[in-house]
């Protein structure tokens, strides 16, 4: 698919947000709750540092799965997440794929516009911003902070979507990257979680383990197979797993 434009982005996630998710154009996304409401089985794994995740869709479009790296931070794996909805649902040929920090195909970037105007939709960014900052084009540190802290988002993207959306110039968002802002987070009592890298946990997100369930008691697996499956992504060790 060739890469689309600002104003397609922001639509497409405006279909999003009203069509699928049935949430305001301004509220925060709430990823996890969005994957389930989706009933796209999501495994969250550690993986390699410059790997974010992966997405895949069957031919017929009624079951989809994603992948997310537990290693990286909160804020890119609520941005992985909502990057690989638009190719679950808006790209014309998806393609199984990694989704890296090297990644150069138009499918790529517009993936990653969609994600941007979905998780920091336009309407609430702006409502939220001072009227007098504004006029001066210099988002305050406290604004930008609240911003990033009710949408999930890291630092860096949030300072992109600003100036994506005109709010700040290229100098002032050059000057906003270069802050340590976990520095800046807890001189005003913010929790600096979202900007540190995870754990590594291992979550299963999805009904994966009912349909084996149901499998095994309708006899068409073993009861050695249905382990077996559970065991494969991890069931059993986590607990957000279901029918175990």
């Amino acid at each position: 698919m060739r890469k689309i434009d600002f104003e397609t982005a922001e639509n497409l996630a405006a279909k999003m947000r009203s069509e699928y998710l049935r949430i305001s154009s301004s509220e925060p996304v709430n990823t996890e709750t969005v994957l389930r409401q989706l009933n796209i089985l999501t495994v969250f794994r550690p993986l390699s540092d410059n790997i974010f995740g992966l997405s895949l869709i069957t031919p017929d479009k009624k079951n989809r799965f994603m992948l997310v790296n537990s290693k990286v931070t909160p804020g890119a794996q609520h941005f992985t997440i909502a990057h690989e909805l638009y190719h679950l649902y808006f790209d014309e040929n998806p393609q199984p794929h990694f989704y890296n920090s090297l990644f150069t195909e138009p499918s790529e970037r517009s993936a990653n516009m969609f994600a941007s105007a979905l998780l920091m939709p336009k309407e609430g960014v702006m409502n939220i911003i001072p009227a007098e900052e504004l006029k001066k084009k210099e988002v305050s540190i406290d604004t930008i902070l609240r911003l990033e802290h009710l949408y999930g988002i890291s630092h860096t993207t949030m300072v992109l979507r600003l100036k994506e959306l005109h709010v700040i110039g290229q100098e002032y968002a050059d000057e906003l990257r270069n802050l340590s802002i976990t520095k800046e987070a807890a001189l005003r009592g913010y929790d600096d979680k979202l900007y540190k890298k995870g754990d590594g946990e291992r979550l299963v997100i999805g009904d994966f383990g009912s349909k084996a369930r149901k499998l095994f008691e309708e006899e068409k697996i073993s009861e050695g197979h249905y382990l077996e499956l559970l065991n494969v992504i991890g069931y059993g060790k986590s607990q957000d797993s279901a029918g175990c």
